[in-house]
């Protein structure tokens, strides 16, 4: 055992060096008297035991604790601090100082310094399996289990030592979010033990390609935080996470089949977004909403008008929420007329908020409520009110007229929507052959087989599908040749090209025929004037659908509409209206 004795008093240290000799320990002693001998001693070498005299000259037995706390060779050392005072703040202010044992001068004889010296070496062990147990403790703390990565609470951690750090020491720090676009659909098709592996593959790349002093973190389910400190401009920060994106869009090979990923990214930059780590975190998660908007996988840098967009979101989602308890949603009702008779044939049920303080329009509050899932509740709202209502003034109407429905995407993954239809089907008495349900084709685009599996149930209660907004950027015939589409309804933006020469007419001509060809019934939507009404029934269009006929109306007006409008259609096609 290797002891450093401090203490500026020759017959005090005289006295420890004969208590030491008659211990019966084997040791050896280097004896110092002052602070600035014992650091040098401590620095050359490696001792076992510090017994330190409180009271030394110039820096006391205390200044000694701080110092060497800055050497690194003695992390394992035992102290046993000496003293001609023993009172209480001493000890304590001794012992967080990291001192195990505390002896008076007068008291030290060699069956006490040896009993100290045992306790303290004792107490030393324990407080170095506690430290080690503590550093294990907060490795697993910080650590994504599956991954092995950093977690979340490390990255925030990172990401508060930058910024405190400030502009003098990075000026140019990045917070980038990335995210696996098709991950969901990954797990559903093949399983989870797959996408685990698909994630402890992606983030041992992303580890790889990221510098060593960048911080890389699982933020949780396909999400990946890093903290990017290696690049020295914005622009070398967007080309880095650019060449970082192409790798990670590579093949994974999972059980010898390659599978790859979409991924998006969300950046923000310190300092010229933000001088602090939860805003930084905020708007690098608002440009990952943004990226997510944009295409399957891309980078989007954070701007400043994005905070007030994802605000104004998170404000209509809020209402959404408020609004569904409330019940504060109304429907509005729009005549579908038939072509050749001139009668109206069906009712498309519309969502209507009238009260919505942010937006009162569906075209903004539907989206949002499907990237909340509320569409999932505001869904089945618009299902049960439909055919409650549709229910009560179908037998006023005096003729035989079907009810047109709008599902999301998101409800068609809803496992049980299907018997919720039927339930309610058998609660209003109605046939399930009077119902439409109207779906976009972004529904069909991933292919998944619950949507598959939701759309082929609804079919087989007997209810109609159809294909809405037609011809607006992802029309496929295969989806009509693969899924059990009763009814195109082509968008108003081809239809209002119909009376126009050129492309424009044409395209929706060759579309009509090409349907009509198909044997699949085709509805046209906007239809707003006569002419174009006119062309409709040229081609051979099925059903009009617009503002020519009539608005949207409510249930309490429903029936004197499609009564007025039925009887005014056959006094006008008495006198040639349709010619």
């Amino acid at each position: 055992m290797k002891i450093l004795l401090v203490d500026d008093d020759k017959v005090d240290r005289m006295a420890v060096s004969r208590s030491l000799k008659k211990s019966n320990l084997q040791y050896q002693l280097v004896e110092v008297e002052t602070v600035d001998e014992a650091v040098d001693a401590l620095n050359e070498t490696q001792f076992d035991l510090l017994l330190l005299d409180y009271y030394l000259p110039v820096k006391n037995g205390t200044e000694l604790l701080l110092e060497i706390k800055k050497v690194q060779a003695v992390c394992n050392l035992t102290i046993i601090m000496i003293s001609n005072h023993h009172n209480e703040d001493l000890l304590l202010q001794c012992l967080d100082l990291g001192v195990q044992e505390f002896l008076c001068k007068n008291e030290v004889t060699a069956g006490q310094l040896k009993r100290a010296i045992v306790q303290a070496e004792r107490r030393k062990e324990l407080e170095t399996e506690l430290y080690h147990n503590y550093i294990k403790i907060k490795s697993m703390a910080e650590r994504d289990k599956l991954t092995g990565m950093f977690n979340r609470h490390y990255f925030e951690d990172a990401c508060h030592r930058v910024v405190t750090a400030g502009p003098g020491r990075y000026k140019c720090a990045g917070i980038a979010f990335f995210d696996i676009a098709n991950f969901k659909s990954i797990n559903d098709l093949l399983g989870h033990d797959t996408g685990d592996k698909l994630l402890q593959l992606f983030s041992a790349r992303l580890q790889t390609e990221m510098a060593q002093e960048d911080v890389v973190s699982r933020s949780g389910g396909d999400e990946f935080a890093c903290l990017i400190v290696s690049q020295k401009s914005p622009l070398q920060l967007k080309l880095e996470i650019e060449r970082i994106l192409r790798k990670l869009k590579e093949a994974y090979f999972i059980d010898e089949k390659a599978q790859t990923c979409d991924v998006n990214v969300g950046v923000s930059l310190f300092p010229a977004h933000g001088k602090t780590a939860e805003s930084l975190i905020r708007f690098a998660d608002i440009a990952l909403f943004r990226a997510k908007a944009m295409s399957d996988s891309a980078v989007c840098i954070f701007q400043s008008d994005m905070e007030t967009t994802f605000q104004r979101k998170f404000k209509i989602e809020h209402e959404l929420t408020v609004a569904l308890s409330s019940n504060a949603f109304q429907l509005a009702f729009q005549p579908v007329v038939d072509t050749e008779s001139l009668r109206v044939v069906m009712l498309e049920a519309l969502i209507r908020w009238p009260s919505g303080e942010t937006s009162c329009d569906p075209n903004e509050f539907i989206p949002i409520a499907e990237e909340s899932k509320l569409i999932n509740p505001l869904g089945r709202w618009i299902i049960s009110q439909a055919m409650a209502q549709f229910a009560r003034f179908k037998a006023g109407l005096g003729v035989d007229v079907g009810l047109s429905i709008n599902l999301s995407p998101v409800q068609l993954r809803d496992k049980a929507l299907v018997k919720f239809i039927s339930a309610t089907l058998e609660q209003e008495n109605l046939w399930a052959n009077a119902l439409t349900f109207e779906i976009t084709e972004t529904a069909l685009l991933e292919n998944e087989p619950q949507i598959i599996k939701t759309l082929t149930e609804i079919h087989q209660l007997g209810c109609n599908i159809a294909l809405d907004d037609f011809g607006t950027g992802y029309s496929s015939i295969s989806h009509l040749l693969h899924f059990p589409i009763d009814i195109v309804k082509i968008d108003k933006s081809i239809t209002s090209q119909v009376t126009e020469s050129g492309k424009g007419a044409a395209i929706f001509r060759g579309l009509v025929r090409m349907l009509n060809t198909l044997c699949v019934e085709v509805v046209a939507e906007g239809v707003e004037n006569h002419q174009q009404y006119l062309e409709c029934k040229s081609v051979k269009v099925a059903k009009i659908q617009g503002y020519y006929f009539s608005s949207a109306v409510s249930e309490s007006v429903i029936v004197n509409t499609v009564k007025s409008l039925n009887r005014e259609m056959f006094e006008k096609k008495m006198v040639g209206y349709s010619t």
